[in-house]
Parts: structure tokens; sequence; C-alpha cells
């Protein structure tokens, strides 16, 4: 923490104390400026407080806890986590018994994996459209999962509101145990999570939403920006502040991923433009080619000292796919997790353990925590603990024992035999266990635009350029000859992300021909976002 100077902006967020909005760009130092205000917040609790810190993925808490406890700060009872995760901890395990029926033992399970006496139960309304209004139409079915022993994932917001609101016991539990709630990503927030922050400061806790909605692209799980922009709005409550300054990126990669943004952004002249354009004879495999020379001979140029600096992006799994399969330069390809059999729970409990194998930044105890092993007694810990390590430390052959036996102690109940069988095909499996593995300091990472969220690396390759791609397109009844965008925002914001991963280079990528995903070539047609708002790349001529 003693590294990190604040600027300004920074330090008008850090020092206010009251409730709050921040709009931080990226590589604006959120995380730095988000540690800094937990750690001033919980200096002044008692040590059975503290403060609940959400963030989007288990990856992004991990390292926001690790920067708060930097040189052995307490953080006290203080919360980390994903929001499912604490509603699931701090107010559906513990509280809902009250008024509900639940089985001895429960898990979570999706929608998708629950029995079909089950989801007959269902309203025709989504439950992705569900509201504060109409909860009443999903109790039958909440309330004979719960019964049966299953929180379907995607009613997880629904019934934690449901609990706050009914129960006088959690809320107090709530308002005593913790000061402040921060939420980091707010524009990747649904409806019962912005439900559930407002009710949460009405408790008297100090709420802190912090994003950006120019980075909102998961609105096809139904989050949406709205509930981030409603906070910035006059009398909503909330302080509205902005970091503005992108500490990450080169200047000239800033400006033109601003200018993408707004057509009014300047973008200043300059003899050091590092937003680069290259477009192949051919299609992603001759991506491929082109990249086994560009991508050494860019690092060089730039200095950069490992290949996992070093980041192609894709649109789409298959492109990314395609051109991991026709690189032969080393690289991880980030794929989606393996375990596609398996429920929910167990699928998640086996990823966790096989990247604690390979990952010695990952803990024990923040497995133990996950699966709300509370009420252990010491002894009962340290035993837990010696098992789930096990897995680090066994021997190849052992590993599909280990495992199993840890994730059926940590899960306290018979693991799903399709969960097994599953978890046997991916042990004996080495290409699917490299899914689980820590990037190689000389491998060149291959992933996803929404994978790369959250990440930078110094040298990006942002692939996918295509119109019919990014954007995408939609045909309705009677439109025809028509060009219609699917989301142009999301899109576009998709493709900012993109841009701003990178630190000292981005190359945009296209070619004239495309494989699609379902292995029909088509031509290449460049996208709409090309030179959008006069944004335009330097072309790479050789």
């Amino acid at each position: 923490m003693a590294t990190f100077t604040p600027s300004e902006e920074q330090k008008q967020a850090i020092n206010y104390n009251s409730d709050m909005v921040i709009i931080a760009r990226p590589g604006s130092g959120k995380t730095s400026v988000l540690s800094c205000k937990v750690r001033n917040m919980v200096s002044e609790l008692r040590p059975y407080q503290g403060i609940i810190a959400i963030s989007f993925t288990n990856k992004a808490s991990d390292e926001l806890e690790r920067r708060c406890k930097v040189d052995a700060f307490d953080t006290k009872a203080s919360f980390f986590g994903t929001i499912d995760d604490f509603c699931l901890r701090e107010i559906i395990y513990p509280f809902a018994r009250q008024f509900l029926s639940l089985a001895e033992e429960v898990k979570t399970a999706k929608i998708r994996e629950l029995p079909g006496s089950l989801t007959t139960m269902l309203p025709v309304t989504p439950l992705e459209e569900g509201s504060i209004t109409n909860t009443i139409s999903f109790l039958p079915f909440i309330k004979e999962s719960l019964a049966q022993g299953f929180v379907p994932l995607e009613a997880v917001g629904m019934l934690a509101y449901y609990v706050v609101e009914k129960s006088i016991a959690c809320k107090k539990y709530l308002k005593a145990r913790y000061k402040a709630i921060c939420v980091d990503e707010y524009q990747d927030s649904g409806y019962f999570q912005h439900q559930l922050f407002q009710t949460l400061k009405e408790l008297g806790l100090t709420a802190i939403a912090v994003g950006d909605s120019d980075q909102s692209i998961y609105a096809f799980a139904k989050k949406d920006p709205k509930y981030l922009l409603a906070l910035t709005l006059p009398g909503s409550g909330f302080e509205h502040f902005s970091i503005t300054t992108n500490f990450r990126c080169h200047p000239s990669i800033n400006d033109f991923a601003l200018r993408l943004l707004n057509s009014n952004h300047p973008i200043p002249p300059t003899n050091d433009m590092r937003v680069f354009i290259k477009t192949i004879n051919g299609d992603q495999r001759a991506m491929s080619q082109w990249l086994e020379s560009a991508i050494p001979h860019l690092m060089e140029h730039y200095q950069v000292p490992s290949a996992a600096r070093v980041a192609i992006l894709c649109r789409h799994q298959h492109s990314a796919r395609l051109i991991a399969n026709n690189l032969s330069l080393s690289h991880q390809l980030l794929e989606d997790n393996p375990f596609e059999i398996a429920p929910t729970i167990e699928a998640n409990l086996f990823s966790d353990l096989l990247k604690l194998r390979y990952d010695p930044k990952m803990t024990a105890e923040s497995l133990i925590e996950r699966a709300c092993k509370f009420n252990l007694s010491s002894n009962e810990r340290r035993k837990l603990r010696r098992t789930v390590l096990s897995c680090r430390t066994c021997l190849d052959s052992d590993l599909l024992v280990k495992v199993f036996t840890a994730a059926s102690d940590l899960v306290g109940q018979k693991l799903a035999p399709a969960a097994v069988t599953e978890l046997e095909g991916i042990c004996a499996d080495a290409s699917k266990l490299r899914w689980f593995q820590r990037p190689s300091d000389n491998a060149v990472q291959i992933m996803t635009l929404h994978k790369a969220k959250g990440l930078e690396f110094e040298l990006v390759f942002h692939a996918d350029l295509y119109d019919h791609v990014l954007p995408s397109r939609i045909y309705p009844p009677g439109t025809y000859g028509q060009v219609i965008f699917e989301n142009e925002i999301q899109c576009l914001n998709l493709h900012y992300v993109g841009v701003t991963r990178a630190v000292k280079a981005c190359v945009l990528m296209t070619s004239n021909y495309r494989i699609n995903g379902q292995n029909n070539v088509k031509n290449g047609e460049p996208s709409q976002f090309i030179g959008r708002n006069g944004a335009i790349a330097l072309p790479i001529n050789w």
C-alpha cells in the first residue's frame, strides 16, 4: 500500500466517507482506490465488524482481498466474494429456515439441472424477468426446490431479497455485522442485486458502487448499466465521483479508445501511435501464420519481457480455438470450464480444487469459506484443510481420488454420479487438465473478449473485427436488405474493452475471409467499428 500514491481524483474518492458512486475508466486504479477505502473503513471498526466487498468474479475478489491484507492488515469480520456467495452465506443459509422449509442438506443448482417436477412449477414469466412485484408467483417453485434440497442459482438474488425483507433477525445481523458495502463492476448488476444494495443502504450501511457503463458487456445475462447510471443522477442519495485518468494504456491507445465512444474526443497528433491494424489475406488460420513472426518482432520492439504478457483476443471461442490450433508459438487457450455434465456445485468444487493444484496463490482456506464450512471445530478445520491441500501435493495417479475426497468433504454429501464420471475423464486427459494450470511465462494468452475483462497485457492482438461478428446483426421479418445491428452499444463496449486491455500496443486484426462457428468459409468484410468517429489505426504493411 505504501507504493500507491493517489492522484487528486483518486484521493477525493478515497477520503469521502458517505454513500457514493465512482465512475472509473479502464486503467484508472480502481482496485487500489477500493483497497485504500476498505482499509480506512475497517481500521475504525470493532473486531466483530467488517465491510462487504463484492466483486464480479472470485479472481477479482481474491485480488482485492490480497491487496487489503498487505502487511498483515486485519480486515476483521469483512466479507470478500461475489454477490451470489454473499447472498448464500450471509442471508439464505443462516436465515431462510426461519420461515421456509429447507431440506437438511441443500446445494445450488442451475434450473436446467433440477428435476422436471420442479421446473414444471415455474410461471410463464422467465425467472430473469423476475421483480419484487411478481416474486409471489415464483415462491411455490422456490419453496419446493428448497424442500427438495436445491437453491436455484438463477433465483438466488430474488430469494435473498425476500429473506431480508421477511426476516427481522437477518436485518439486525447485517446491520450489526457490517458497516459498509462496496460493489465493484456495478454496471454488471442485475435487478435484485441493485434492490439488495439499496436495502443495505437503507439499513444504515455506507453504500459504495464502482463501475463504468462503457464496460457493460453482459446484457445477454440481464445485467444492465442503467442501475449504475441511476446512482449518478441528482437526488439518488449518492455523491458522484469520476476517476478519468487511464494510468494503464499508452496515451495513443487511451485517446483512440475514447474517440470510439465520443466523436468529440480530441486525438492529439503523435509520432508514436500505438494502435495498428493488419488485414490478413486468408482467414483465422492465416492470422496464426502472420502472428508467428509478428509477435516476437513486436515483443522485441516494445520490450515485452514475457510472452504471457501478450494476448490474442477474439469475439468468439471458435476463432480463438482456430488461431490456437494453427499457432506454433507456445500459447495457452483459455476455454470454457470443461465440466459440462456435472451439476454446478460439483463442477465449481472440482474446478477450484484442480486450480489449487496448479496455482500457489490459491489457499485451502478460501475454498473452505466458499463451501460455507463455518461451524467447524479447530480439529475438523485442520483435517479438512489437509484434505484440500492434498490435491496440490499428490501424485498425478492419485489426483482423481484426492479431488473426489476433498469435494465430498467440502460439499458434505454424496456427489452426483455424472459429476464423478466427468471428473474421471478430465483427470485422465492432459489436454483438459491444462485448462486449470497457471499460464506459462513463455505462453501467449488466447481468449475471448469477455474473458479478458479485468485483465491487462502489454501487447494485444484484437481479432474478429468483422461485419456480422463485431458488431453482430439481426434479421427481423420484413427487414430484407436493411442493416440492423444486434445491441450495437454492447458490441462497441466489447471492442472498447478489448482495446483498453493493451498497455504498450494494440493491433486490430481482420481478414478477407473468415470461418464461422459452423466451420463455413465466409467473406471477411471489415467491422463497422474500424475507423469509427475518425479513430484511425496505423496500417501494418509487412
